[in-house]
């Protein structure tokens, strides 16, 4: 038995190294890779409402509510009542929130790939494509 040869291990391992150093790119705007990935799911998928961002994210209710109330204090977020239901509040993005998830994409894209520097062109799709899979919970996998 090898830690190695643990496909758990490994995927953590390669997400730690992202996390980590995307994470550190951000602390100049007092957020991390999680806030980060809750203002850019609001920003592909907007409007959403709170319960929506946390299904989405795969955060729980309670969890979900401090995060959102933590990014709207710090001027990130936004909440709108919903048309469609009044006992709702859409999340928007703020402009400020807006810019900076436009602001870092590429700095995460280009930590990202530094990550995986080592592998080759198609290494990477296929990584990617394999990723996408595992965690979307598709294909058609071994029963």
């Amino acid at each position: 038995m090898k830690l190695e040869e643990s496909f758990g291990f490994n995927i953590s391992k390669v997400a730690q190294r992202m996390d980590a150093r995307f994470s550190k790119s951000l602390e100049v705007f007092d957020i991390n890779s999680r806030d980060y990935g809750i203002l850019l799911t609001i920003l592909n998928y907007s409007p959403l409402t709170q319960i929506q961002v946390g299904e989405l994210m795969a955060v729980d209710r309670t969890t979900i509510g401090q995060l959102i109330d933590s990014l709207e204090t710090k001027g990130l977020l936004r909440r709108q009542k919903n048309p469609k239901d009044r006992r709702q509040n859409l999340i928007l993005l703020s402009e400020e929130g807006d810019n900076l998830v436009k602001q870092m994409w590429l700095t995460m894209q280009t930590i990202e790939y530094d990550v995986i520097k080592n592998l080759q062109d198609t290494q990477e799709v296929t990584f990617l494509t394999i990723s996408r899979i595992i965690a979307e919970g598709k294909g058609n996998g071994k029963n």
